[in-house]
Formats: C-alpha cells, structure tokens, sequence
C-alpha cells in the first residue's frame, strides 16, 4: 500500500488537470472498430488509477470499447503522461523585517497561489506492436489562491474546482470556462484531419506532424 503525501488540495488540484486534460483527448476512428485495451506510461505512478479510470470512461463516451483485462492481446490505447502535479505561484508585497534576511515582512498583499497542471498524448498500438497514430498532447491547469490584504484581512479564496471546501473561504470563485484549458496545436494552412474522433466541444485536431498515421 503506497501512502501519498501530498494535501488533500494538491491531491485534487493534480487530479482536476489530468480530468481537464483527458477529457481533451481525440482518438482515431480505427478504435470505434473492435476492443482496445489501456495502457498508462508515466513517470510518476501516483495517479495512475485515476488517469485509467478517467481514460476508460473518456474513451467509452467516444465510442471505444475498452477490455478490462490487461493480459488480453488486444490493440493498445497508449497513454502518455508527460507530467501531472502542482506548482506553487506566490506573491508577496510588502515591507521586510529588520535582521530577518528577507525571511520575514509585513505583507500588505499575500497571494499564495497553487496551480494543478497535466499533459497527456494517446500512441495507438496495433495488437503486433504497430504505431498507427500519435494523438497531440493536451493540457489541462486548476488552480486554488489564498489572498490576505494587510497581514490579517482575508484570507479571499479563488479556485476553478466546484467542490473545495476549505476554512477560512469568504469568496468563492466556481468553474472556470472549459476552454481557458483548451491547447489548440495549429498549423499555418490548418488542414483538417478527417480520421480523428473528438470530444464535443473541442476543436478537430489539425494536421501536424503528431498527426500524421504511420
């Protein structure tokens, strides 16, 4: 049993991006045919239930259908987490403390930000170990901020993710537009792909050369 060490915040502001960003994720119309089977490539494998479970029920709502059974030899949906996890973004202004080295002031405004950021791409594998395409690498980004005006005013609370529930709220920021999220890769002609399969809401991939089927 793994124990994770991170908050329960970092916990879901990591999990709200790689949603974000699966549910970004085109796929190409071969995997509309047959049954496919999951597989996950990340450094590291904290998440790595959550991201299965979110590919799955993604994938399904795209119309593919996935085989629970890894030993199956069967077509892979590969997916590849370039990274998942949280930053810290913090804002001091104010006055420092005398002989504390800069360590210590009197803040007149503390922005004390955490941001969640994912990347993910989909490499589709025959059953023989063939490449047939590269999906382009989709983002997705929550955040969470804490705001204090002259050291004890506040703290104001911002996030995009609807269910925090946190002490100390007094202003509560619900769900950001879906598409502040969205990366659209593009290319000067913009040439259409017409073999890809994407979530309603997000652009068709255009052609570039993550696109191009092997």
């Amino acid at each position: 049993m793994m124990i994770d060490k991170r908050s329960a915040m970092e916990q879901e502001l990591t999990r709200g991006a790689i949603f974000r960003a699966v549910n970004q994720l085109p796929i190409i119309k071969e995997a509309l045919d047959g049954r496919w089977k999951i597989e996950l490539a990340s450094a590291n494998r904290t998440d790595d239930s959550w991201t299965r479970t979110q590919l799955r029920q993604h994938l399904t709502k795209l119309g593919a259908n996935i085989s629970t059974i890894a030993s199956d030899n069967l077509p892979v949906i590969e997916a590849v987490v370039q990274f998942a996890g949280t930053d810290i973004d913090s804002f001091i202004l104010g006055i420092p403390i005398p002989g504390t080295m800069g360590e210590s002031s009197i803040s007149f405004y503390h922005d004390n930000g955490q941001r969640g950021r994912a990347r993910i791409y989909l490499n589709f594998w025959t059953s023989e170990g063939k490449l047939l395409a590269t999906s382009p690498a989709f983002s997705g980004e929550t955040h969470y901020t804490d705001i204090t005006f002259l050291i004890f005013i506040g703290p104001f609370s911002f996030t995009d993710l609807n269910d925090v529930h946190t002490y100390g709220r007094l202003i509560e920021h619900f769900e950001d537009k879906w598409d502040r999220s969205v990366r659209v890769m593009t290319k000067p002609d913009e040439t259409t792909v017409d073999t890809w399969v994407t979530p309603k809401n997000t652009r068709k991939p255009y052609s570039w050369s993550t696109y191009i089927q092997y």
